[in-house]
């Protein structure tokens, strides 16, 4: 993880920019709870709440 944010970081342009790695829970095999089964998005729902308390 901290190999890809070092090469991410020289495309930002001394933007500020965060790196979320999702790549283990990014599937699942069967759905549980609201989880369908397929591309789960982890992550997605925290980091919008996350912007919507920002505004």
């Amino acid at each position: 993880m901290i190999v890809e944010a070092h090469f991410l970081k020289r495309f930002t342009h001394g933007l500020p920019w965060a790196n979320i790695d999702i790549a283990g829970p990014a599937f699942a095999e069967k759905e549980w709870g609201y989880v369908t089964a397929g591309g789960v998005g982890f992550g997605v729902r925290t980091f919008v709440n996350y912007l919507e308390q920002l505004s």
